[in-house]
């Protein structure tokens, strides 16, 4: 697929909800080795599967888009992105767990930002991100975050 300004709302979308339940599943955990252990390892499993979500969504963003938004590690995510999808059996829980604890929130709050500076300039379509507001996918989203000024 190309990459297309006119789909970013739609990967960044996906990429806060993504990023939001992985902030769910490991929120309980006060430890690498609680979060790997809890629900018998679906927590961890499912963090991994949405990390690498991320990072080929990250992948996907137009590169006005990326090149518009430097303070944010494209590249380091779609580098998580490949050690977790070629390397899985040699990862490292406790940089996982330190990435979704100590990198993702950062992360996350900054996606909010250019998702919201991207509306208010009109490079993203408000009218798109209203229609997403009612989706059962984007239910872990926070829109309110979407109308400050």
């Amino acid at each position: 697929m190309l990459k297309d300004k006119n789909n970013d709302l739609l990967y960044l979308l996906s990429i806060i909800e993504s990023v939001e339940k992985v902030m769910l599943y490991s929120k309980d955990s006060e430890t690498a080795i609680s979060f790997f252990d809890t629900n018998d390892q679906i927590n961890f499993n499912a963090t991994l599967t949405l990390l690498i979500h991320i990072g080929e969504t990250v992948g996907k963003l137009s590169d006005d888009l990326l090149e518009k938004s430097p303070e944010i590690h494209w590249k380091k995510i779609r580098g998580l992105r490949h050690r977790i999808a070629h390397d899985y059996i040699a990862l490292d829980i406790v940089i996982i767990f330190d990435v979704v604890k100590n990198k993702l929130p950062d992360f996350l709050n900054a996606v909010y930002a250019l998702t919201v500076k991207r509306l208010h300039e009109g490079i993203l379509s408000a009218e798109e991100l209203n229609l997403a507001v009612g989706s059962r996918y984007y239910r872990h989203i926070d829109f309110k975050r979407f109308k400050g000024d």
